[in-house]
């Protein structure tokens, strides 16, 4: 479960509810919350009296910051896109280079709302586009200072140096659920979510040195596209949940990962575009 914070629940329901489609599963007046269902992704809405709601988030501690985004799975963008025209609601189509698209939509309280798919890639695809990311980091971190390094894309946004330790800990983070799968395929695991904003205050990413995450980094993808390539259809190797239900498969996890660090290497791109680096 993700959260946000509004100003206003029941103005924020008439958008999630009414406007996005989304289920509605809770709403205490009382408590100044309520929780909408986004294609199976919760999100916790909580109004201005709510107080402390870390109790309410069971499984994923995470406050959404003050204009940050939410990320729902969004099936056919392009008729998504159609469905909110028709109730009035503007949706910016964002057509990534290297095939990925995504669906943005603003609240009315500034959080961008990302409609997202999953590209469909043939196994060769998914781990071309997931060895790119080690050189395409290489390239947009060349010749920057350690001044640069602290330098953001907008006020408020991460640096270029919490960007890059957020890369390795992303990597890190998502490493547990591929391994079982190759290793152990079929296994129960129970895999936790973490909260990238506090893992980067905690983790003081905007004071350290960039140079281990980044050996990080590209040691985690060398590892893993060697395990892939020597295990047999090790795309396809999955793990189960407690229920039983199956788990994205290794090639889908790897395809998120590449396209997860793609978009945050564009945003150092773009930074050192708007300061001229």
């Amino acid at each position: 479960m993700t959260a946000v914070r509004v100003s206003d629940v029941a103005a924020s329901l008439r958008f999630y509810v009414d406007m996005l489609g989304c289920n509605l599963v809770r709403h205490d007046t009382g408590a100044d919350l309520a929780v909408v269902d986004a294609a199976g992704y919760a999100i916790l809405i909580a109004g201005p009296a709510a107080g402390d709601i870390t109790h309410e988030l069971h499984t994923v501690r995470e406050v959404v910051k003050p204009g940050g985004s939410v990320h729902i799975f969004g099936g056919d963008l392009d008729a998504r896109r159609a469905a909110l025209a028709e109730r009035g609601v503007a949706a910016t189509l964002i057509e990534r280079p290297w095939g990925d698209r995504q669906l943005q939509v603003t609240d009315p309280d500034g959080y961008s709302v990302v409609f997202w798919t999953i590209v469909e890639r043939t196994p060769e695809q998914v781990l071309d586009l997931y060895a790119s990311g080690v050189d395409a980091l290489e390239r947009a971190l060349d010749g920057l200072s350690e001044a640069d390094l602290d330098l953001a894309r907008e006020p408020g946004a991460w640096t270029i140096r919490q960007i890059v330790h957020h890369l390795a800990d992303a990597e890190t983070a998502a490493l547990g659920g591929p391994k079982f799968a190759l290793a152990e395929p079929g296994r129960v695991y129970h895999g936790n979510r973490y909260s990238q904003d506090v893992w980067a205050e905690r983790l003081d990413y905007a004071g350290r040195d960039i140079g281990p995450s980044v050996v990080l980094f590209k040691a985690i993808r060398a590892h893993m596209l060697q395990l892939v390539r020597h295990v047999p259809d090790a795309l396809e190797r999955h793990t189960v949940d407690a229920s039983g239900a199956p788990s994205l498969p290794v090639g889908r996890i790897l395809g998120m990962l590449a396209s997860h660090a793609l978009e945050h290497i564009e945003e150092i791109e773009e930074t050192r575009r708007r300061h001229g680096r």
